[in-house]
């Protein structure tokens, strides 16, 4: 028997995998999979694994020979946030800081798992935006532009003027332009937190769909940060299978590893009470959140108040005061 697991980067499959062949499916196996990163990378089988984990829905999907039936790990809105931090830090063993993502980002964006955001982030806050901008300054005798290249062969004068007189210069974002303002970053992030439905992963979701032979169970990515819920979740993937669960004590404790490693897993809730707290007219220090932090924000306080978000500054607020006084105004 082969049971797929299917989920996206940083969303814990091969935890998942670890566990239920280790706990459910009783493959031999080394006591913990986890590398040094906090990962669940180091798995140790010494018989044939029942579980197979793998970003399936990327392969259209291609399954594992023999599949039998399919675990797919399912978000919802509710666990955008923490996801987008994890999956940074975990995705492909890219170790990437949220709130440094605007040094080198271009980079840290050209893989697999962020390959499809660089290019939405390079053709919505760069080539696009360039392009508007240009169009609503220009005289009715200049020529139009298509892109970066066609805006850098303009008369010298003409960009000059662009630049001096209506603040338009060409941003770019590429090899060698790997930085991206972090007003920009904070923008994009917005967008996916106030419409989910457009954000990557809720996207990527979408194309999770299997064959109608298949039997699929959905596992609740937010499960994963609750003990309780898990063990809850991991039942059902028992009983789904025909299987039972084996040493339920020694599975407590290592969700108990597992969380130690989580640095997002209350990142919604301790984010969700500054916002309160902003809300309700009480005193909150801001400057320790990272970028994605900033952007949820951003999100509900626009929500909330009916005004955007400072769109054209790197920094932001410093304290709950400050929002306040800017959307107050």
């Amino acid at each position: 028997m082969i049971i797929a697991i299917d989920f996206q980067g940083g969303q814990h499959g091969n935890f998942l995998e670890f566990v239920c062949n280790k706990f459910l499916a009783g493959v031999a196996c080394g006591d913990s999979p986890f590398n040094e990163h906090g990962a669940s990378h180091i798995k140790r089988y010494t018989t044939s694994k029942i579980f197979h984990c793998g970003h399936y829905f990327m392969q259209n999907p291609v399954m594992p020979k023999a599949t039998e039936r399919v675990v797919s790990i399912q978000m919802d809105t509710d666990d955008l946030l923490p996801l987008s931090c994890i999956s940074l830090l975990r995705a492909g063993n890219l170790g990437i800081d949220p709130n440094l993502l605007h040094v080198d980002t271009y980079h840290k964006f050209n893989n697999i798992n962020y390959r499809l955001a660089l290019d939405n982030l390079i053709a919505s806050f760069f080539q696009d935006n360039l392009q508007r901008s240009y169009q609503a300054v220009k005289d009715d005798t200049w020529p139009n532009i298509t892109d970066h290249q066609s805006f850098l062969q303009l008369p010298q004068w003409i960009q000059d003027e662009c630049a001096v007189v209506h603040g338009v210069r060409p941003l770019m974002l590429d090899a060698t332009h790997p930085h991206c303002p972090r007003s920009i970053l904070r923008e994009f992030f917005k967008i996916g937190f106030a419409k989910p439905e457009q954000s990557g992963f809720m996207q990527a979701q979408r194309r999770m769909l299997y064959d109608d032979s298949l039997p699929v169970l959905h596992f609740a990515f937010g499960s994963f940060y609750d003990t309780s819920r898990f063990i809850a979740q991991i039942m059902r993937v028992a009983d789904w299978t025909g299987m039972s669960v084996n040493n339920c004590d020694q599975l407590v404790d290592l969700h108990g590893e597992f969380l130690s490693k989580q640095p997002y897993a209350k990142i919604k809730s301790t984010t969700d009470m500054i916002y309160e707290r902003i809300l309700s007219g009480r005193s909150q220090d801001l400057r320790g959140l990272n970028l994605l932090q900033e952007s949820y924000l951003d999100s509900r306080f626009e929500q909330a108040f009916g005004k955007a978000a400072p769109t054209n500054r790197d920094t932001w607020f410093e304290s709950g005061e400050q929002v306040r006084a800017y959307f107050d105004a």
